[in-house]
């Protein structure tokens, strides 16, 4: 169990120095999200999302370095031994004040059995836990105050909430043998916390050196007379191995001197206990602030306000009774429809638009003869080399020698002229051309489509396009966007080859956005969720400063940080549930609803009745089914049902997998990526200790 803590505890070190970069890329990566091009009520979305995942951040770093220490308390307190070194000797000098600040001196004499070591280290917490007479366990905050070594070089620094002393040099290493260290400094303890008696509690040694503490011994000087019958000793901070029989010791004047019997095996820190009447100590200030309480009764104040904002602004309207509905609620697209359900990908709704299209008679779906390919055919074509008026000039360098050859110029240059205009059929001039040129036979002198860039050429294309089908059934934009990016290049789309058609997915994802949130979402609600997004950012940050930095909550109150907490997690989950529909919002989504029931509840003689009346009935639903994900419903209804043929394609429309073969088909691109005392900092942030480093 040991190993398993000191693993967890080396986890939780790495993830806590990590973290902060995680954040930093986490915080990179949604920024980026939120510049892109969306609708007013998106980017209240993303932005709520960014401050929601920051705030969440904070709470996380919480969790880590509460979850760290406690792994560092576990896997230290069992497991941790000192490295290379014995202790000999150690004197702990208490100068207590009259208002409880202790001036603190500690001599330790440390054996050396291996060479290497550059000196010792030792915490000094701030936050300790002690238990009166009374049997009251409490957390008390205290603060340390000039803390240096005497006669050696040190350095000062805080590992888990703790100050660290470390003295040696790095620049060189000792040999060895004994060292005698010195350390020196003020233990303010704060105001007495107990009521009708005073008590004077102090761990001294620390906890887990690793070794046993020879030769230990205490000298304390108090401020005023002492009863020597009120003095105990323990072994722990809880008074339940009460050793005072184990301990030599004696009163003289304000001064108790005492040691440690030989026979008694110290590893641990000595608390001593002094009981005192009360109002022995005089003039002692309380080390607890109001940042810690001011901030949990802020947060708590927040989640008051973001609940009486979520009955005001992000509660939901009343739902509206679902209506059969035979045909797409308000002649939605399948697109509209499946976002309006409930926000389908994008690739799954251009999908489900291609089969759209075809329904349509837009195009044409077939699979190749081998089934290795699914092409897709425009019925509308544009010819872009007449639109333009294409011609290619060309002249006649030399005769040819091969009858062949010869052939061909007569066709391309009749009455025996040097020069020609091709005006058409310029696949075919290219592909019987390209001998010619390569002998020097004929040579190309311009051809006009050379003037135009590719993006021209597609402008023409699409202005060409949207002429023609004024005449034809109205596209809706969903359907333009799909129908444009099959046929940039051609008249003929092989799915699998096309490396540029998934940049529609995003396309229509941003067209739904900016032509339905508006409709269907209540703008006010995600106001007030970015509102409650930022008292939740607010108040996390507000949190892992009062909880993790500053610290001053008077331990009576520890019950203030669970309800903040819990405070927290309302605020979050109200800030999600913030955004609502509106009332047509609601009443659409009903409509839809109604719909879906009834595609998957449908009964012969009605459907019998429908594709009496239409045909083409089966295949203009058809795309509605994939998006409600009911197709598979569907079509097994259509079993005994004659399913008019039409000009669609060879594409099995009604195999039940029909549309998992169009995904697949479509070329997607990858998604891009972006030792003992050492791992836990010498122990929990309540415990002292030390080490050799």
């Amino acid at each position: 169990m040991s190993a398993l803590n000191g693993i967890v505890s080396s986890f939780f070190t790495i993830l806590r120095n990590t973290f902060p970069l995680a954040i930093l890329i986490f915080i990179i990566w949604l920024s980026i999200n939120l510049s892109k091009k969306k609708s007013k009520i998106q980017k209240y979305r993303n932005f709520s999302i960014i401050l929601l995942g920051l705030g969440c951040s904070c709470v996380l770093m919480i969790s880590i370095n509460y979850l760290g220490n406690f792994f560092s308390k576990s896997s230290f307190s069992s497991s941790n031994v000192a490295d290379g070194f014995t202790i000999e000797s150690y004197n702990v000098k208490l100068n207590v004040k009259e208002n409880n600040v202790v001036d603190v001196t500690e001599k330790v004499t440390v054996k050396f059995y291996e060479a290497g070591h550059h000196g010792i280290y030792r915490f000094v917490p701030t936050s300790l836990e002690y238990t009166g007479k009374d049997g009251i366990t409490i957390s008390r905050k205290s603060e340390v105050e000039n803390l240096k070594a005497i006669g050696d070089e040190y350095s000062l620094d805080i590992v888990n909430g703790k100050k660290r002393i470390k003295i040696g040099s790095p620049n060189y290493t000792l040999t060895q043998g004994l060292k005698t260290y010195t350390i020196s400094y003020q233990y303010v303890n704060g105001k007495d916390p107990f009521y009708g008696f005073d008590e004077f509690i102090f761990h001294t040694f620390g906890d887990y050196w690793g070794t046993t503490i020879n030769n230990p011994s205490i000298e304390i000087t108090m401020p005023k007379e002492i009863d020597e019958k009120s003095i105990k000793f323990f072994s722990d901070k809880y008074r339940n191995n009460d050793i005072s029989s184990y301990v030599d010791y004696y009163v003289i004047g304000n001064t108790l001197y005492a040691r440690v019997s030989s026979s008694y095996d110290l590893r641990k820190s000595l608390t001593v206990d002094i009981e005192l009447p009360e109002g022995y100590f005089v003039g002692d200030k309380s080390n607890h602030g109001y940042f810690s309480m001011v901030s949990c009764f802020l947060i708590i104040l927040f989640a008051i306000i973001t609940f009486i904002k979520w009955l005001r602004h992000g509660k939901d309207y009343d739902k509206y009774s679902e209506t059969i509905e035979f045909y797409s609620p308000e002649g939605y697209d399948s697109a509209s429809i499946g976002y309006i359900y409930k926000k389908d990908s994008g690739k799954k709704l251009a999908i489900s638009i291609i089969v759209e299209l075809a329904s349509k008679g837009f195009i044409r779906i077939d699979k190749s003869e081998d089934k290795s390919k699914i092409i897709i055919t425009n019925l509308y074509p544009v010819d872009i080399n007449k639109a333009i008026n294409r011609q290619i000039s060309i002249t006649k360098i030399k005769d040819p020698t091969s009858s062949s050859d010869q052939d061909i110029m007569r066709n391309l240059f009749p009455n025996n002229s040097d020069s020609a205009i091709i005006t058409d059929k310029f696949e075919e001039f290219y592909s019987s051309a390209k001998n010619l040129i390569s002998k020097g036979y004929i040579q190309i002198n311009s051809d006009s489509i050379d003037i135009y860039t590719k993006k021209a050429l597609e402008n023409i294309t699409n202005q060409i396009r949207e002429k023609s089908l004024k005449e034809r059934p109205k596209m809706t934009s969903n359907e333009q966007l799909v129908y444009n990016q099959l046929f940039v290049n051609s008249d003929e789309n092989v799915l699998s080859n096309d490396k540029e058609f998934y940049k529609v997915f995003s396309k229509i994802t941003e067209n739904l956005e900016s032509e339905l949130d508006y409709k269907i979402n209540d703008i006010n609600s995600y106001i007030n969720m970015v509102i409650t997004s930022i008292l939740f950012f607010i108040g996390s940050v507000y949190f892992f400063l009062a909880f993790n930095i500053i610290e001053d909550l008077n331990p009576k109150f520890q019950i203030l940080y669970l309800f903040t907490f819990i405070s927290l997690i309302i605020i979050f989950i109200l800030a999600i549930f913030m955004k609502r529909k509106n009332t047509y919002g609601e009443q659409i989504l009903a409509k839809v609803k109604g719909f879906k029931n009834y595609l998957e509840t449908a009964e012969k003689d009605q459907l019998n009745k429908l594709v009496n009346d239409n045909p083409n009935y089966f295949y203009d639903i058809l795309p509605y089914t994939y998006v409600l994900g009911v197709s598979k419903k569907w079509i097994e209804k259509f079993e005994n049902i004659p399913i008019p043929q039409n000009d669609m394609g060879n594409f099995d429309y009604a195999n039940i997998d029909s549309f998992n073969i169009l995904y697949a088909y479509i070329y997607s691109p990858p998604s891009s990526t972006s030792s003992g005392c050492s791992s836990c900092g010498g122990g929990c942030s309540s415990c002292g200790g030390g080490g050799s480093w």
